[in-house]
């Protein structure tokens, strides 16, 4: 057990002293008996105060026992404390609070303890923030009945929690491959090796022994070699944008942490259909993932995730300039943003003349409380045929990315694009 001990004096106390003062200078001025009896009831006062915080802490044993280590937002985060007093006389007044930057918990508690007795309490508080976080350590604190001490002592050590995004089930999001911009229905055979084999083929000369199909080389007799459909091989690339102006709205509900399980939820969409996925995020850092296939590559994001904060100082029209040379031809692209300026659709123009599919996740930030109309972005969206997919505080997610945006039959194209320039 390791604790620390401090000692404050509160403002009661500078006023004790002040009266103590303020006593013994009439008492000295005018020789009444009266103002000495005074001073020694003062003194005796904070003497006994001082012994009260002191033996308040004293003979305490408190062990918590985390049972949570890792969850997802919309989880909760679970412990039990158990405080025991180990002295002879009672605690008639302690506070006990566990430590922790974890936003919204709070497991501090008022109790009394009688001598040799002990209190356990359990907590389940809601993750609201993905983030990494500690837990402890747990303070225990005592005050005297006048508040003239406080005396605390810190018992056990500071945990880490780590809160990864909620992940929803989006399998009515349309991959890449089948639905985005630039898809070509005619697929293509390939020579080098990719995730995806199309179909097999008898061995020829030249073919590594890795693309023989074993299972058919079996039942047909003869060596037969994979081959790969080039179409199906090209990168997922999720991008969160996560610059501090374009954000509103607060923990759980915000548009950045809606953002990052957006990118969750796709990142396992993608990987559960067998394709790379590669990650780019701009926040409090630069957080960059090579697309890779597998579950390994799912917790890797979770993990980046969970790390990153709505700090970032890096415009998405900045980013995507910045990170044009990882999209290669036939590439997808999913952008996950509430930002309403009007550069970044731009920017995305021009990477779809490079043959990169591109799809949109907008974020409304009005529906946040934001002051930035994000819609704006849809026209020159639209006018560039990429897909764009809206979703608004309060919505259902996999609802939401099930079907793309369709503009309100009241709002012609014009008028919408004159809002935009505006």
């Amino acid at each position: 057990m390791s604790f620390r001990v401090r000692t404050h004096l509160l403002g009661r106390f500078y006023l004790v002293l002040a009266l103590a003062g303020v006593t013994v200078y009439t008492g000295l001025s005018t020789g009444f008996g009266l103002f000495f009896r005074l001073l020694w009831i003062l003194g005796l006062t904070a003497v006994a105060s001082f012994v009260w915080t002191w033996l308040g802490v004293a003979w305490l044993e408190i062990t918590v026992d985390r049972r949570t280590r890792r969850a997802h937002v919309g989880e909760t985060v679970e412990e039990r404390i158990t405080v025991r007093n180990k002295g002879r006389l009672p605690k008639p007044l302690l506070e006990i609070d566990d430590l922790t930057d974890l936003p919204g918990y709070s497991s501090g508690l008022v109790t009394s303890l009688p001598s040799g007795g002990s209190r356990i309490w359990r907590t389940a508080i809601p993750a609201r923030k993905r983030g990494v976080y500690f837990l402890g350590p747990v303070r225990a604190v005592s005050a005297d009945v006048f508040g003239l001490f406080r005396r605390e002592r810190r018992f056990g050590d500071s945990d880490s929690l780590v809160i990864y995004p909620r992940v929803h089930d989006v399998t009515g999001f349309q991959i890449p491959t089948a639905h985005l911009s630039g898809y070509n229905t005619t697929r293509r055979r390939s020579h080098d090796l990719t995730p995806h084999a199309a179909s097999v083929r008898e061995y020829t000369f030249g073919d590594s022994i890795s693309r023989v199909h074993w299972n058919s080389t079996a039942r047909l007799g003869k060596l037969m070699s994979k081959e790969f459909d080039l179409d199906r091989s090209g990168d997922i690339w999720i991008l969160v944008d996560l610059h501090r102006d374009v954000q509103a709205g607060e923990l759980d509900e915000s548009t950045d942490e809606y953002a990052v399980s957006i990118a969750a939820s796709l990142a396992r969409r993608y990987l559960d259909s067998g394709l790379p996925v590669g990650l780019v995020a701009y926040g409090d850092k630069r957080y960059f993932l090579t697309p890779e296939a597998g579950s390994a590559q799912f917790d890797r994001i979770l993990e980046f995730l969970a790390m990153t904060k709505a700090e970032g100082t890096v415009h998405l029209s900045d980013v995507l300039a910045a990170e044009e040379t990882v999209l290669a031809y036939n590439a997808a692209l999913v952008v996950i943003t509430p930002s309403h300026r009007s550069d970044w659709p731009m920017a995305l123009r021009e990477l779809t003349r490079r043959r990169v599919r591109i799809a949109v996740t907008l974020i409304d930030g009005n529906s946040f409380g934001g002051y930035f109309d994000t819609t704006a972005t849809l026209p020159a969206l639209e006018a560039s045929g990429i897909p764009v997919y809206m979703v608004r505080r309060g919505d259902h997610i996999p609802a939401a990315l099930s079907h793309t945006h369709v503009r309100p039959a009241s709002e012609p194209a014009a008028a919408g694009a004159e809002r935009a320039s505006s």
